[in-house]
């Protein structure tokens, strides 16, 4: 069975597009802001340490897991 949750319909944030760099693909860098947690995967034999990040222009339900290497290497100034 599938239920359609429409509470979240039109909640979306609108966003003033002056306020973005757009290319002339419409596209544009994202640009994280905040790390907002940590968490460490164990593997068998790894671990795998994720950051959960806030993306500039999005609202809080839209953080996303990526991996702390990746950050580190791209986002040094977020450590």
């Amino acid at each position: 069975m599938l239920r359609l949750d429409r509470s979240r319909e039109g909640k979306r944030p609108i966003v003033d597009l002056s306020q973005i760099d757009l290319r002339e693909d419409i596209t544009y860098d994202e640009q994280p802001i905040q790390i907002m947690d940590r968490k460490v995967k164990v593997l068998r034999n790894k671990e795998i340490p994720s950051v959960l990040v806030k993306w500039q222009h999005h609202g809080d339900e839209e953080l996303t897991w990526e991996l702390e290497s990746y950050m580190r290497k791209h986002f040094p100034y977020l450590f």
